[in-house]
């Protein structure tokens, strides 16, 4: 073991269960499970094992290519019929419920056991807040959004090429999904964390590789604002793309549940730009 993750070890026990959320706190080797931790773990194998238990050995379409069962096979929704009712028919949906309860619980607990970590540890929290966004993405695609039109059968099947396919109808049911702002508002947040993570890692080796000349944070600095006209800083740069990764989730999220509940057409919705007030006295209108 050592020596920080001793001490570390030791901080993390003499701290009160109540200040760490825990009641438990455990370690599996040099893995810190604690209270959260524990719910994670056996919420996650019980869902897992269904899920893998319905694919490999219930599926009616399952073949003896254990692999190919896991790439094609699936738990469907419950039909529309069933609407928002708990079904415990395994013919009509109980076991996606089932392991989407089980999935939910385990991407909570696993976000808790973040916040316990950095509490224990004393720093920010900014590692479950980025988990929570994109706990918060299951949760409107699989929870919200179907409560909000009725029917659990909104939520997608759980598989590999299932869900792929499901992903790929949804677009063309709302018609051209390109349309949808908050599409396109995600994708450019996606780039452009990306975008701002390559540059830092660029400059970052960059000035590592020039250390021997002199080259200081300052330099950077003056490069990006010879660049770009401005620069964030060492800290700001993580930042700036740590939100952008944050709002590229959040406004995937706006993307789907105002899909179907607010907006059936999407290349419709842009028809209010054409009786826009200042087009009025233009003759193409």
């Amino acid at each position: 073991m050592l020596s920080f993750e001793a001490k570390y070890r030791q901080e993390a026990m003499d701290v009160p269960a109540r200040a760490s959320f825990g009641l438990l706190k455990i370690w599996i080797g040099r893995f810190y499970l604690g209270f959260w931790g524990v719910v994670a773990l056996v919420f996650g194998v019980l869902g897992s094992g269904v899920w893998f238990w319905q694919v490999l050995f219930v599926d009616p379409n399952r073949t003896n290519n254990p692999l190919l069962n896991f790439i094609r096979g699936e738990i469907t929704p419950p039909p529309p019929e069933v609407g928002l009712a708990i079904t415990f028919d395994g013919s009509k949906g109980f076991w996606w419920l089932f392991v989407v309860f089980c999935a939910t619980v385990t991407f909570f607990a696993w976000m808790m056991r973040q916040i316990d970590i950095s509490r224990l540890l004393k720093i920010g929290y900014q590692v479950p807040i980025a988990f929570g966004a994109v706990l918060s993405s299951w949760v409107t695609i699989q929870i919200v959004r179907p409560l909000l039109l009725g029917s659990w059968s909104e939520g997608f099947p759980l598989g590999v090429i299932a869900h792929l396919d499901w992903l790929s109808a949804f677009g063309y049911r709302y018609y051209n999904f390109f349309y949808n702002p908050f599409h396109a508002i995600g994708i450019a947040l996606l780039f452009g964390s990306a975008f701002v993570l390559s540059l830092h890692g660029a400059t970052i080796l960059s000035a590592a590789r020039k250390k021997s000349e002199g080259v200081t944070e300052e330099n950077v600095n003056r490069f990006y604002w010879d660049f770009f006209g401005y620069s964030v800083g060492e800290i700001g740069v993580h930042r700036l793309a740590f939100w952008a990764a944050v709002m590229c989730v959040l406004m995937s999220n706006l993307c789907f549940v105002l899909s179907g509940t607010v907006v059936q057409d999407w290349s419709g919705f842009w028809n209010f730009w054409d009786y826009a007030p200042w087009w009025s006295g233009f003759a193409f209108n």
